[in-house]
């Protein structure tokens, strides 16, 4: 495998370099021109988790809570970070950088795995490094700056799976979801297109069920030291408890699809009271008032996990806070724009019966299976960053196709 992609990468360099380099340039850019201050929401909480993992030796967030948030990205990125240069964001946004050209690269040969050409990966690899959000968000400290290379990885094993199964290839798989299991939950609903890749393999059902048990053994023996730790500190071995905190959220009788503010819904009053019962009580206190809800209102909750769906593929027309400047209105314009042409490009591959192959119907199950989690709890836009690069894949393919489509058009015609 590794003497395949160096081929491929002595093929293509010269342009990756190229796209590499615009990618960084980007992000830069952001960072240097954005006036973002790092103080508050769920940026604040990822700080002062790596802060007090770095000062104390101890992960909790600045509202005392000890795996209301996910561990991934404070534990991974920031603290080391923090022990090396200190409580310097500048530097947390150069690793986003980083791993901004890591998700690129991945972006690359996914789309090869899933059977693109020269043109086709490449673009890919182009559309990500030029995709305005990914940029912007390199200045934010979130833990989706971490998720979009995992996911992607988790895509390139699926893939690779379906082709040519290994257990190197499932061994690659389970890390990355150990490591999705502590960065974000919501990506573990990529499980499914893992599996449908594993139904599609070309090999025994023995050899399937074992890469299947590799998959989740590795996957849990990463995960388990810190459900192990919270089994000790907060009295039970979960991943985070802010499951159902979003499950309340998103399922409430004030609830509109996106994120409300637990201050806006009827446990607003009481909130405060609740969080002193300890936050793996509080977190499922919220869980059996969503699903009682749920379960009173099932029409309304099919209405706004449909609502939810379409919020969560909503194009961009929303504003930011604030008045806006001439330049944040070209950007968010452009962002406009480039987000329709990708999702149109990446809707067209359904109508190409050339482009219709196993490879796209795990890619489509991947975008469905995130969308769905997001339809059970709550839309923010920010969300969607780390699937965009499966759409951008898509559209790439459909781009390489209509191109070469084309040019063997124009040589007929010359001919």
């Amino acid at each position: 495998m590794a003497q395949r992609i160096a081929k491929l990468f002595k093929e293509d360099w010269p342009w990756l370099i190229l796209i590499l380099s615009v990618g960084f340039l980007l992000r830069i850019a952001a960072i240097l021109s954005l006036n973002h201050e790092s103080n508050g929401g769920d940026e604040l909480a990822y700080i002062s988790m790596a802060l007090n993992l770095i000062n104390g030796g101890e992960i909790k967030d600045n509202m005392g809570n000890h795996a209301m948030y996910n561990v991934g990205y404070p534990l991974f990125i920031l603290a080391p970070v923090f022990f090396f240069f200190g409580e310097n964001i500048f530097a947390a946004r150069i690793c986003n950088v980083l791993l901004g050209g890591v998700a690129i690269i991945l972006c690359y040969l996914v789309a090869k795995e899933a059977g693109a050409g020269k043109i086709g990966r490449l673009t890919a690899a182009g559309i990500l490094a030029l995709y305005l959000p990914t940029g912007v968000y390199a200045v934010y400290i979130l833990k989706e700056n971490l998720m979009t290379p995992l996911m992607l990885g988790v895509i390139w094993c699926a893939l690779r799976l379906a082709h040519q199964p290994s257990k190197k290839a499932a061994a690659g798989c389970g890390i990355l979801f150990g490591l999705l299991a502590l960065t974000g939950n919501a990506a573990l609903s990529l499980a499914a297109a893992v599996m449908l890749a594993l139904v599609l393999a070309p090999t025994t059902t023995s050899r399937k069920a074992t890469f299947m048990t590799l998959i989740f053994a590795i996957a849990v023996a990463i995960s388990a030291p810190w459900m192990i730790r919270n089994a000790f500190v907060i009295g039970s071995p979960v991943m985070n408890t802010n499951g159902g905190f979003n499950l309340y959220l998103g399922n409430n009788p004030a609830a509109t699809g996106y994120f409300v503010s637990i201050a806006d819904t009827p446990r607003g009053s009481t909130w405060g009271d609740l969080r002193k019962t300890g936050e793996v009580q509080a977190s499922e206190t919220l869980k059996q008032e969503a699903i009682a809800w749920i379960k009173d209102h099932p029409v309304d909750f099919l209405t706004l996990a449909a609502k939810k769906a379409v919020y969560f593929w909503t194009p961009p027309v929303h504003e930011g806070k604030g008045e806006q400047s001439p330049i944040e209105k070209i950007i968010r314009i452009s962002w406009l724009i480039q987000f329709i042409v990708i999702v149109a490009a990446a809707l067209a591959t359904l109508l190409i019966k050339e482009l219709r192959n196993k490879q796209l119907l795990i890619l489509w199950l991947a975008i469905c299976s995130y969308t769905a989690v997001h339809m059970l709890f709550y839309v923010i836009f920010r969300y969607r960053e780390p699937i965009m690069p499966i759409t951008m894949i898509m559209a790439a393919s459909t781009i390489e196709f209509l191109f070469l489509k084309r040019l063997s058009s124009t040589k007929n015609l010359s001919q």
